[in-house]
């Protein structure tokens, strides 16, 4: 009808659509990577969602599920926008927001820049209801403040104000015509900048540019593969989806990407010797299986890096785990160290 708002609804359930899970993968592939944390058998998802002008807003009914918002789905998403999300009932959720740490026992609101990678893991079953707003949108003072992750309790004044808002909207929204939109959408916008005011942060000096926010990015991937044979800068560019010369300059301040990668494998081989009690690999295993192709090149690169070889340390490999050594807390001299056990 020409006096209401228009409203899409999306329905997907595996028990009466074979490809559900598919389907919904390749239209949330935009804005993130699902993993499913249930059988694909019981998924189903419920989508029902309303036009503010430029504000969407919707409720959804979803199973235990991962979001992972990458660098990769940032740099292709030509829109600039925020997203306030309200939890219905006793959904179970934790997430890392660019390294801020949240969980659903913080509290009922979150806030997400969607210029900024996340991963958020739902445990449980849930419900929630989401706007998606213009940064433009938002007030000047909010919108140059560090929001991302913040979580709004209910039982606060703007966490309150945000809560009471969003239900009552939703109650009533099919009932809104296309003329109160607009000021509907604004009065959200003034609200949700008012919870960001409430408990965001300066930027300060640091703006967090594009190449700091890839650079941790790309250390995280290296961190998670540095047992993989085929890790190289070659599949950190991947990655991250830059050219090239953008990945040498991200890397730039770590001292170049190959030598990252060679540095933290060397610190990871520390521990391992230290490790492995039993001496059940070798030590042409342990270089192997961080990327070292020749015993002697291992052999070179961890002296140059702990001032010892790795023969020497498993040598000492008691002393040295009763001490609590490892790569990261370690004396700046290990050979002395150990010549004084």
């Amino acid at each position: 009808m020409s006096d209401r708002l228009s409203r899409d609804l999306w329905v997907l359930d595996a028990r009466e659509q074979p490809d559900a899970v598919e389907t919904y993968r390749k239209a949330c592939a935009h804005l993130f990577d699902i993993t499913l944390l249930s059988p694909e058998a019981d998924f189903h998802n419920q989508l029902e969602g309303y036009q503010l002008g430029p504000v969407v807003f919707a409720r959804c009914v979803g199973v235990p599920q991962r979001f992972e918002r990458k660098l990769t789905h940032i740099m292709a998403d030509p829109t600039d926008t925020v997203m306030a999300v309200l939890d219905l009932g006793k959904n179970v959720w934790r997430a890392d927001y660019d390294g801020r740490e949240a969980s659903s026992d913080m509290g009922a609101i979150r806030l997400v820049d969607m210029a900024r990678p996340y991963s958020s893991t739902i445990d449980s079953p849930y419900v929630t209801l989401y706007l998606m707003i213009p940064r433009g949108l938002l007030d000047s003072r909010a919108a140059g403040l560090d929001f991302h992750g913040r979580v709004v309790a209910e039982t606060s004044p703007t966490g309150r104000m945000l809560a009471s808002h969003l239900r009552a909207l939703w109650e009533s929204i099919e009932t809104m015509t296309p003329a109160e939109a607009p000021m509907t959408a604004r009065a959200t916008a003034a609200l949700v900048s008012g919870a960001i005011l409430a408990c965001g942060e300066p930027m300060g000096a640091d703006p967090r540019p594009l190449e700091k926010v890839l650079l941790i990015a790309g250390q995280q991937f290296v961190e998670r593969r540095l047992d993989d044979p085929d890790l190289s800068p070659e599949t950190v560019r991947e990655h991250l989806g830059v050219s090239r010369s953008q990945l040498y300059k991200v890397f730039e301040p770590a001292g170049g990407v190959s030598a990252f990668i060679q540095r933290r494998r060397l610190d990871q081989a520390f521990d391992v010797i230290l490790q492995d009690r039993a001496e059940q690999m070798t030590l042409a295993e342990v270089a192997y299986r961080h990327g070292f192709r020749s015993d002697a090149h291992f052999s070179r690169a961890f002296r140059a890096r702990f001032g010892v070889t790795p023969g020497r340390l498993r040598k000492l490999g008691e002393p040295a785990r009763q001490e609590g050594l490892s790569a990261q807390e370690r004396p700046d001299d290990v050979f002395a160290w150990l010549k004084g056990l």
